[in-house]
């Protein structure tokens, strides 16, 4: 389970970052305060998918109050044509995208 605090941190790193191709963003923080974000898209990524979700990472980063509140940053961009309940929540989703029918079809 996520902290709320960091819940809080990613919600506002991702206002204005989140495009229709993603599906989901998930996060899993471990106890060597490593942060992985993972991207969840409905096609293949590209490099603007890359360089977005670095950015998100840096967002987050900007909330510390202090160097050492994370150890390493980590990120990862899926194509998945999954099920959003197969989809792994990692340690919690921070978005979710509304899907109605099969990926792709977005409502």
């Amino acid at each position: 389970m996520l902290p709320d605090w960091l819940m809080l941190w990613a919600q506002g790193a991702l206002i204005g970052e989140v495009y229709p191709e993603i599906r989901a963003i998930a996060l899993r923080f471990d106890s060597d305060r490593r942060l992985l974000v993972r991207y969840y898209l409905d096609r293949e990524p590209i490099e603007d998918d890359y360089e977005a979700i670095s950015l998100v990472c840096t967002n987050i980063d900007a909330y510390t109050s202090h160097k050492g509140e994370f150890s390493a940053f980590d990120d990862e961009v899926v194509y998945s044509t999954a099920l959003f309940r197969d989809l792994d929540p990692l340690d919690g989703f921070v978005y979710a995208r509304r899907e109605l029918g099969p990926v792709g079809e977005k409502s």
